[in-house]
């Protein structure tokens, strides 16, 4: 495939917006939780990893809000990179596409901090 094509793809606006910030947000999410999951960070820093007020509280939980948040925005990964090969098929007004996109993708890491830190309050109750 050359530049021209893959230009004359996006310009005759044959990929709708949704596709496009699903996808490459999903790929994106999904890589870097693999590298966090592969190579998590070994002690409690404020530079690398998962960094919340309960993450850092000890080693154990940090050790254990490593591993669960690399999985979870794994998965998070997969579901927007899905959602927009879903979207493809869906015809949709562009600017409603863009904001439904945008939307997706910003709540998606609230929804992944709510859920990891719920599972971290629930296996490790303040003592």
């Amino acid at each position: 495939m050359t530049i021209n094509q893959i230009t004359k793809i996006f310009s005759d606006d044959q990929i709708n917006s949704i596709t496009l910030i699903l996808g490459v947000t999903g790929l994106i999410f999904y890589v870097a939780g693999y590298i966090q999951f592969k190579y998590p960070p070994k002690k409690i820093n404020f530079l690398y990893g998962y960094r919340t007020t309960t993450s850092i509280r000890s080693q154990e939980i940090w050790d254990f809000s490593q591993t669960l948040s690399a999985k979870k925005i794994q998965q998070l990964g997969v579901y927007l990179f899905f959602g927009g090969i879903l979207a493809y098929f869906i015809n949709i007004d562009h600017f409603f596409a863009m904001w439904i996109g945008i939307s997706l993708v910003t709540g998606s890491p609230v929804l992944l901090i709510f859920q990891v830190e719920k599972e971290l309050k629930r296996r490790f109750p303040k003592t």
